[in-house]
């Protein structure tokens, strides 16, 4: 394996255990992150919430193993995207809460772009 390679893989399972680990908090955090998916009417915010977090581990665990990664990446930035439409409205917020959120987005905006760049490569 050339350096090139071992880096690609450890770059791979960094950003695949970011998702794992962030889809399994999801867990962790079911009550307070369904509450707020009623709050902005998501219907079926258990299910849904299930659904993505199962999503987001699976893909992230197809990331870092490295199968299917095309797949994967694309459907981890439509995740984050799509998330962070929902969660992070910046532009209904003020102060240090907006500051969070418009911080937070340029994190997942990045994410994001990692993402399809693996996804098109």
């Amino acid at each position: 394996m050339s350096f090139e390679m071992l880096v690609a893989a450890v770059g791979y399972v960094a950003l695949g255990l970011f998702y794992i680990a962030n889809g399994a908090l999801h867990f962790w955090q079911f009550r307070e992150l369904t509450s707020a998916m009623t709050a902005r009417r998501i219907p079926l915010p258990a299910v849904a919430l299930t659904v993505a977090s199962i999503f987001q581990i699976a893909a992230g665990g197809a990331l870092a193993l490295q199968t299917d990664i095309k797949v994967s990446a694309i459907g981890l930035a439509v995740f984050t995207v799509a998330a962070s439409l929902i969660f992070l409205d910046f532009w209904r917020q003020s102060g240090p809460a907006r500051k969070a959120a418009i911080n937070t987005w340029q994190a997942n905006l990045a994410l994001t772009g990692a993402l399809v760049v693996i996804g098109l490569h």
